[in-house]
């Protein structure tokens, strides 16, 4: 369109530039704001990791976050969700190494729940299993 005559004042291009410089810092702005603005859930603040989720508990004297980590990790143990095999064990080359992390969510009747989930997008795709029926009413 600067091109077109009408267009053509002088300064008209570097406006534009400045003009689409400007607008993708802010959405660059709002997105960083958005990812890291504190979330709540029915009036508690809910941590992103396990560093923001030790720094409430403290902020608030409390223990109500660690207290739900345990509780998680004491349900794993449990139900024998896992193997130990040892510090010295060689898993051997077909071995994908998956990280963990804490999901956390804070329940209606205000019970603080921490979820150990993993980063499953890190393994293949199953060829054998690929599809989850739902039960309909």
């Amino acid at each position: 369109m600067l091109n077109e005559p009408g267009w053509k004042l002088p300064g008209l291009k570097k406006m534009v530039k400045t003009q689409k410089k400007v607008l993708r810092l802010a959405n660059k702005a709002k997105l960083h704001s958005f990812c890291s603005k504190p979330v709540y859930m029915y009036g508690f603040q809910v941590p992103r990791n396990h560093f923001e989720a030790m720094e409430l508990d403290h902020m608030n004297g409390n223990t109500m976050w660690r207290d739900a980590e345990i509780t998680e990790l004491k349900q794993i143990d449990e139900y024998k969700s896992f193997i130990d095999k040892g510090v010295g064990f060689n898993p051997g080359s077909d071995f994908k190494k998956i990280r963990v992390h804490m999901v956390y969510a804070v329940k209606h009747d205000g019970h603080h729940k921490a979820r150990l989930v993993a980063g499953g997008h890190l393994t293949e795709t199953p060829i054998d299993s690929v599809y989850s029926s739902v039960v309909s009413l």
